[in-house]
């Protein structure tokens, strides 16, 4: 079975998702993790990201996942990168490497395959409307932009106790502009997706609605 949860940057999709597939005994696949990852290594490998663009040729790459304790572990061509993902760095640079068709299409082969042959709970941006359009279950979580930056905020200050409320809402809305105007998988609600608002709900909550749609006890 697979189950997608699409939505804008701090709506809570990979906290949802994790719970989710915990309570439901599924893998949580976190596909931003994987754009996430050949970020880290284009950037370790001198890449010039900043010239990429949609069609620019890119080195070969091979992904791994694998799971310690329920928690996904990501590999670009045999090296692990999951401590690098939360980085702001990585961060700010992925939208443009995820705009890549040449590593879009390596990612989306990688992430089809992996979910074959496992029950899945994906989240990302486009996992419910241009990935896996015939998922079993699709969620959309929508939220305020103002919650949304203070997630994200109280994730940034961990790193770097300095950066203001006004600095991640400015990233959070540029990140909303470029996600919904790509010109391939702009962010859309999925056809006939379940759309749940989690501004004023917890996790727990929000978990418990995709449950009772689930037609699965909470």
């Amino acid at each position: 079975m697979i189950i997608t949860i699409d939505g804008p940057a701090g709506s809570g999709k990979s906290s949802v998702a994790e719970q989710l597939s915990k309570r439901l005994n599924f893998l949580h696949f976190n596909s931003g993790s994987l754009y996430r990852a050949v970020t880290a290594f284009l950037l370790e490998n001198k890449f010039d990201i900043d010239s990429m663009d949609s069609s620019s040729p890119i080195p070969k790459i091979s992904f791994q996942v694998k799971y310690e304790n329920g928690v996904q572990r990501v590999f670009v061509n045999q090296k692990e990168y999951t401590h690098k993902l939360r980085d702001n760095t990585i961060s700010v640079l992925t939208p443009k490497v995820s705009s890549n068709k040449n590593i879009r299409k390596a990612v989306d082969d990688f992430q089809k395959k992996f979910t074959s042959k496992h029950d899945c709970v994906i989240d990302g941006r486009d996992i419910g409307s241009f990935v896996f359009p015939n998922a079993d279950y699709k969620f959309y979580l929508d939220c305020d932009i103002d919650e949304r930056t203070k997630r994200r905020l109280s994730e940034e200050r961990i790193k770097n106790p300095n950066i203001t409320f006004d600095e991640i809402k400015k990233q959070i809305i540029k990140r909303d502009e470029f996600d919904k105007n790509k010109k391939i998988a702009p962010l859309v609600v999925p056809k006939n997706a379940i759309v749940i608002d989690s501004t004023a709900l917890s996790i727990d909550q929000v978990v418990n609605k995709m449950l009772q749609y689930i037609n699965v006890k909470p």
